[in-house]
């Protein structure tokens, strides 16, 4: 049996009975779509396909045998030759993600190309051969798209800057609402302690004379002019709420100084549970005045005695606070109204102190919420967020 020879191996990839001439292989890449050019150790062109000539603007046979310098602008020429250069000295293929170029009628374009090195027999590498995607449509579909999103965050926090000025005021119409069905209400709650007040004083006036003991009356004197002293100053709580000025601050203070400003009967056992916990992130002064008034409530429940007990733990990023007592407990068709404005169990409440709380506690990024007890009483949980 012979065997035919047909020559020497055929390259790796082409059929073996192919002919493959310069003029095919010259062919083939001149049909290429993507811009192809080759450059000598010189980094002049050898070869540039009919899309690396369109693309340059210039024709092919102006540009053989010159370098970047003779047709582009000199910054975009100096990056191209550092890029060829730093080819020739690896040895390895370079790769631009991205750069500028300059076609003959001064039209910008931005290209991505690879750069590889090519062999000579030895191994040595003795041109570079360029392929080219032109990625400017592209760049400029990403910079509208860019402009776009920017419009739209632009866009959304106007309208978002619309909405909470909105919602200012609206709270604000809302408290001036809240304030004018007061107007009625603080009226007769002044007028009492006020009327009570002068009775006393009158009493006094005829009593001067007659060795009357003056103590009853001075007692009642003070406590009126404390509860008018509570109006007011629930009102102006519930009517100032400022932006909180947060800082970490220890738990088991918050709710000391919260218990220190109450006046805590002799019938009412106070208990305080409060382990090591990591510090809340809140405004001292206006959580102190939200739990002052949780405390002041639940005081006011147990006018025959009891139980109040305030506990802290904590719970995920949570700081939780509880306070609880014995006392009479809440209706159940105030329940669902219990923080609403002008909502009081109290004959002699105004009905801000809830809402107030709230206001104050949701000022920090936390919560208050009721929980119902199987026993008589109340119970309130106040989150607060923690410092990280």
């Amino acid at each position: 049996m012979s065997v035919e020879n047909r020559g020497p191996p055929a390259a790796p990839g082409v059929w073996p009975g192919a002919i493959i001439s310069f003029e095919f292989l010259a062919a083939i890449v001149d049909h290429v779509a993507h811009p192809i050019f080759v450059k000598d150790r010189n980094f002049r062109f050898v070869l540039l396909n009919r899309a690396a000539s369109e693309l340059a603007g210039y024709p092919r046979e102006e540009m053989l045998g010159k370098t970047d310098y003779d047709f582009f602008p000199r910054a975009e020429a100096d990056f191209f030759r550092q890029k060829d250069q730093e080819l020739f000295s690896t040895e390895s293929q370079v790769v631009i993600d991205e750069e500028p170029i300059t076609d003959a009628a001064g039209r910008r374009h931005v290209l991505a190309t690879t750069k590889v090195p090519l062999r000579g027999p030895a191994g040595e590498v003795t041109h570079i051969v360029g392929i080219i995607h032109d990625i400017t449509r592209l760049k400029e579909a990403e910079a509208g798209l860019k402009s776009a999103n920017q419009d739209y965050e632009r866009r959304l926090e106007q309208r978002s800057a619309e909405l909470m000025a909105a919602q200012d005021e609206l709270v604000r119409k809302e408290r001036l609402a809240v304030l004018g069905q007061l107007a009625g209400s603080v009226a007769h709650q002044i007028r009492n302690p006020l009327a009570a007040i002068k009775n006393a004083a009158t009493v006094l006036k005829r009593s001067a004379d007659e060795g009357v003991t003056f103590a009853q009356m001075l007692a009642t004197i003070d406590d009126e002019v404390r509860h008018a002293n509570q109006i007011v100053t629930d009102l102006l709580d519930y009517a100032r709420v400022r932006p909180p000025t947060k800082r970490p601050i220890d738990v088991g203070y918050l709710i000391q100084v919260a218990l220190d400003g109450q006046q805590i009967p002799l019938n009412v056992r106070v208990a305080v549970d409060v382990p090591e916990l990591p510090p809340a992130m809140v405004d001292t002064d206006q959580v102190q005045m939200a739990l002052a008034n949780l405390v002041r409530n639940a005081v006011e429940s147990m006018p025959d005695g009891g139980r109040l007990r305030l506990s802290a733990e904590l719970d995920a990023s949570d700081v939780v606070i509880e306070i609880e007592d014995d006392g009479t407990g809440v209706r159940a068709e105030v329940k669902k109204r219990l923080f609403e404005p002008l909502v009081t169990t109290k004959p002699r409440g105004l009905g801000l102190g809830l809402t107030t709380a709230r206001t104050l506690i949701e000022n920090q990024g936390g919560s208050i919420a009721y929980c119902e007890r199987s026993e008589a009483g109340t119970r309130f949980r106040v989150r607060l967020p923690r410092a990280s």
